[in-house]
């Protein structure tokens, strides 16, 4: 699936590393920026949509990070640039249901996604988790 499928790509002229970053390029709080992460739960790879605010519990999951190199693997885009939108199976984090649209990776570092975090659950594309 497309990315503007989804969502509205916005290229940005310079390129965006942490959530602080991301939220001025766009003129948004720092908690409408979300991070896509990628970790590996024994041989099954997931994504997980959280705030960019917030933490993953690794040993809630019972996961560890994926390395750059299986996440550029496993979805095809760097650390950084990760979409909400992936080929393996994704998570979203359900306190992020209630926003209408959060800034997440835009498949670079030079993009962001501006996207209605329900409308991945709608279409099936994320499954809600308490994170």
């Amino acid at each position: 699936m497309r990315l503007d499928e989804v969502g509205e790509r916005i290229v940005l002229p310079t390129p965006v590393r942490t959530v602080k970053q991301a939220a001025q390029a766009v003129g948004v709080s720092e908690d409408k920026i979300v991070k896509t992460l990628v970790v590996k739960c024994g041989e099954e790879y997931r994504a997980y949509i959280l705030r960019g605010t917030k933490r993953l519990d690794l040993d809630k999951l019972g996961c560890r990070m994926a390395t750059p190199g299986e996440v550029a693997e496993v979805t095809g885009y760097n650390v950084g640039g990760v979409p909400p939108v992936l080929r393996i199976p994704v998570y979203i984090d359900r306190e992020l249901l209630a926003d209408d649209y959060v800034y997440g990776g835009g498949g670079d570092e030079y993009s962001l996604l501006r996207f209605r975090p329900a409308e991945l659950v709608e279409r099936g594309l994320a499954t809600p988790v308490d994170l």
